[in-house]
């Protein structure tokens, strides 16, 4: 009998941790787009909406590609209007680590060459991901 509800504690266990983990889905809390002539920036707070990140590279990769596509839940991106030519992201676990300021970690997605010419959707191949 012990054993049935030890058991029974683990999977319930496992599969609250399992959601999670990977049951929630990422989600931009704040954005703040910065115009001036021809420039365009877009600075980011993302919650991951995990416990942990194993790989930040990969994850800043999945958060640019949700970018690119304007795909996230809470917010829509106006490409009409302009792309980003410099985009700054945050990174958090949850809203309540964003509340504290309890940072996973930073990145910037930014050109090789420090101009305006470049976005990040028409020209990824001229841009570099750099992880804080």
């Amino acid at each position: 009998m012990r054993k049935g509800c030890l058991i029974a504690i683990i999977i319930i266990m496992g599969s609250f941790l399992g959601y999670l983990q990977y049951g929630r889905d990422m989600d931009v809390c704040s954005s703040l787009g910065i115009s001036s002539d021809n420039y365009y920036e877009e600075r980011l707070t993302v919650v991951t909406n995990k416990l942990y990140i194993s790989d930040q590279k990969t994850c800043a990769e999945k958060i640019i590609e949700r970018c690119k596509k304007n795909n996230f839940k809470s917010v829509r991106f106006s490409y009409d209007q302009s792309i980003p030519n410099a985009l700054y992201v945050d990174v958090y676990s949850s809203r309540k680590q964003a509340e504290k300021g309890k940072q996973m970690f930073s990145f910037s997605y930014l050109p090789e060459q420090g101009n305006g010419a470049y976005n990040i959707i028409n020209d990824p191949d001229k841009y570099m991901l750099e992880i804080e």
